[in-house]
């Protein structure tokens, strides 16, 4: 069991993740600062997921610093709207504390985000683990993984 923070959301955030979910917003990059999970920058949809991943994400990661990052995919559910996609960045080089910081923090993001919005999740220690291709490759060893457990 991960033990959580208290770090919550600021109002900024709140309202930005309200508005966000007619489908303008492509991208929502998350940080805590000041001790509050807060909106650190967006991007908006410019053409479909995957020709945007590559140009959208990867260029919201710092070095040794923590983030999360919300992708929304195209697919839509009719009672929960878009799917998105959380990237949980932590890299190598980050201090511990802030390590620690963020890896409990993230169920109180998905929490105030609306954790039925979240498909799918990756998680990063170097730019090569959350490239589209290592977010794929990860997706079809999910499926093949949960299509085993089907047939056992």
């Amino acid at each position: 069991m991960s033990h959580q923070t208290g770090i919550r959301a600021n109002d900024d955030l709140r309202k930005f993740l309200g508005k966000c979910r007619n489908g303008d917003i492509r991208l929502i990059k998350v940080s805590i600062q000041n001790e509050q999970l807060s909106l650190d920058g967006y991007r908006e949809l410019v053409g479909t997921w995957e020709e945007d991943y590559g140009s959208m994400v990867l260029s919201q990661l710092e070095d040794a610093q923590p983030c999360y990052v919300l992708f929304r995919l195209d697919t839509r559910k009719e009672d929960t709207g878009y799917d998105w996609l959380l990237v949980s960045w932590s890299p190598d080089d980050s201090p511990v504390r802030e390590k620690m910081l963020y890896a409990s923090t993230k169920a109180t993001l998905k929490q105030e985000f609306g954790g039925s919005q979240i498909s799918d999740e990756i998680f990063g220690n170097v730019r090569d683990d959350v490239t589209l291709r290592s977010y794929k490759k990860q997706a079809t060893s999910e499926i093949g993984r949960a299509s085993c457990r089907e047939r056992v």
